[in-house]
């Protein structure tokens, strides 16, 4: 274990240094291929700020986790080189590459979701899967054939959720950080070697990059950086589902990455209840649409301070993670089911307070406008 917890520290300081030393080389070819995000859309950003991050964070996190393997601790190549850890850098790449041509000229929804779908299933192939699922009140049920579905849909879901979290400087990559810690405590708990080093790989090439992405950010990780981090957040949860306790494992990373999860399948909810009048395609398609509705858009509409309200959300992962964490070592089916639905409740009441805020601050500037429009006449 004492090589395993230095395996682990030599691969999230090596991430570190490499993804935010990597920051000035990413941000010239950013500039050099116009790359850029402007003001507007999803973002809350005020000026023009480079888009290409994910590099530097793929850097990190190879160099994170490739050198302490292949280098360190030898013992550890032949997990790394199997069909599973094949299939896992195969799927990532895809996704990296996806996001980064996306960064550069830009593609279609569907083209982005086809890849992941691709890349979700190779992992599936290679044995990536739930192979069941707790229910509550009911207990846990063997997936059989659907446990390949419902793993391509946990696997696209969370690299969306992920991706759609990056809408505030260092939002994205701060919660992506505390979610990889949790999952690695989980994996030190339960002795999973390869999640540990990947995942100290991931907080580190995290934290690398929140040294140039926190307010006001230098650039920004772009859909090669969020989709890479979904996608390894997403199929190392899996991991550590397979290696543990059935019920109490497969609830863990739901908890972990629970408020990126709820608040995106809130938001779909609210785009298919928001066209009742559409057919029942369109409805559908709607939930798939980027728009400014999430949570930390909400918060960031009713509220003047960017930072806090960053601080808020990191708040709520960590105290979401870290339910995960008290199911892992309770392994308490019950509480951890008890606990999605205080979860669900949370993301609910933030959501709902980032609502009554904004239409507070719009009354309030709709009655400023009009009183001075009237002293102005007068």
């Amino acid at each position: 274990m004492s090589e395993l917890f230095l395996a682990g520290l030599v691969g999230a300081l090596l991430a570190a240094e490499t993804t935010s030393l990597a920051f000035p080389l990413v941000n010239r070819v950013a500039m050099a291929v116009r790359a850029v995000d402007y003001p507007g859309g999803r973002r809350l950003q005020r000026e023009a700020i480079p888009r290409m991050g994910g590099i530097a964070i793929a850097a990190g996190i190879a160099a994170g986790a490739v050198v302490p393997t292949l280098m360190l601790w030898q013992q550890w190549v032949e997990r790394a080189t199997s069909p599973q850890s094949s299939f896992l850098v195969l799927g990532t790449a895809m996704v990296f590459l996806i996001g980064l041509v996306d960064d550069v000229i830009g593609l279609s929804c569907f083209q982005r979701f086809l890849i992941q779908v691709v890349a979700a299933g190779g992992a599936v192939y290679a044995g990536w899967s739930f192979g069941r699922l707790y229910v509550p009140l009911w207990g846990e049920v063997d997936l059989g054939f659907w446990g390949g579905l419902f793993t391509v849909v946990w696997i696209v879901g969370v690299t969306n959720a992920i991706n759609l979290l990056d809408g505030l400087d260092g939002l994205a990559g701060g919660v992506a950080a505390i979610i990889a810690t949790s999952l690695l405590v989980f994996a030190w708990i339960q002795g999973n070697a390869l999640t540990v080093i990947l995942m100290s790989a991931i907080v580190g090439a995290c934290l690398g990059f929140l040294r140039h992405n926190w307010a006001p950010a230098k650039i920004y990780m772009g859909d090669s950086g969020s989709l890479t981090l979904g996608f390894l957040l997403a199929v190392m949860s899996l991991h550590a589902s397979m290696k543990g306790a059935a019920a109490v494992a497969i609830l863990v990373p739901i908890l972990a990455l629970g408020l990126p999860v709820i608040d995106t399948l809130l938001v779909m909810a609210v785009r298919f209840v928001e066209e009742p009048q559409g057919s029942l395609l369109r409805r559908f398609a709607r939930m798939f649409q980027a728009d400014r509705n999430h949570v930390h858009h909400l918060m960031g509409r009713a509220a003047p301070g960017r930072r806090q309200i960053v601080l808020v959300i990191y708040s709520v992962a960590a105290c979401f993670c870290a339910m995960a964490l008290v199911v892992a070592v309770s392994r308490s089916a019950a509480l951890g089911a008890a606990l999605v639905v205080v979860e669900v409740l949370v993301v609910f009441l933030m959501r709902n307070l980032g609502v009554r805020r904004e239409a507070q601050a719009v009354s309030l500037k709709q009655r400023r406008q009009v009183r001075e429009g009237y002293f102005g006449r007068a």
